[in-house]
């Protein structure tokens, strides 16, 4: 499956903390659920172990 993220997506991943390569790998193997308008979300744990914004945090969580 090809995965495309959109320019707005691209530009917000900075500011979320997330990696394209990560949100690629949670829409390619991470748990489903359904979303708001009949559409389907993904999330996924990665490990992190490092601080964000002034708090340690041991996982990143991508939804």
């Amino acid at each position: 499956m090809a995965i495309r993220l959109h320019p707005h997506a691209q530009a917000r991943l900075i500011e979320r903390g997330a990696t394209e390569q990560e949100v690629i790998a949670t829409v390619e193997s991470g748990i489903t659920f359904d979303a708001k308008f009949n559409r389907t979300g993904f999330k996924q744990n990665f490990p992190f172990d490092a601080e964000w914004k002034g708090k340690q945090y041991a996982t990143k969580k991508l939804k």
